[in-house]
């Protein structure tokens, strides 16, 4: 199942292990959601949710997820097709520009946000942003203020 992971700069998840690409990884023990197993998302923007985007320089990668697989939802926040594997491989970095151009060129209001509140955009990214989704200018005023930026680093 193919799938995207983000990670630290350096391809480290937030437990310290760094991944490399072109590698497979296996899984010791059983799977289970969220103790053992090589998590990912259908979608670039839900990676978000496992990473400081605000803080921390991030990459996104492309993974296969093989073996036995755990698919799960938080309809709560709205996170769906979040995945655990017992396989991950690493295919590739994606490079910023490619997967914020694909979250912006999917014209689904909800990905965009999800962009916007949980990830630091650089200037030119808002105003991209702002020039094909004005009724989204509420969000980038509150979630990409500076004030907002300093009270998510010190949740962390």
């Amino acid at each position: 199942m193919k799938g995207y992971k983000a990670l630290r700069k350096g391809l480290i998840n937030r437990y310290g292990f760094q991944y490399e690409v072109g590698k497979t990884y296996e899984l010791n023990g059983e799977l289970k959601w969220r103790n053992n197993g090589f998590h990912f998302c259908s979608y670039p923007e839900d990676t978000l949710r496992y990473v400081n985007a605000f803080k921390d320089e991030i990459e996104i990668v492309r993974v296969d997820g093989r073996g036995e697989i755990s698919i799960t939802n938080d309809e709560y926040y709205g996170f769906y097709d979040m995945c655990a594997s017992s396989i991950i491989e690493i295919l590739g970095v994606i490079p910023r520009e490619e997967y914020f151009n694909e979250i912006i060129n999917s014209g689904i209001t909800h990905r965009i946000e999800r962009l916007i509140t949980l990830m630091k955009l650089t200037d030119e990214e808002k105003t991209i942003i702002l020039n094909n989704y004005s009724d989204l200018e509420p969000l980038i005023i509150y979630y990409q203020n500076d004030d907002y930026v300093l009270k998510r680093k010190r949740e962390y």
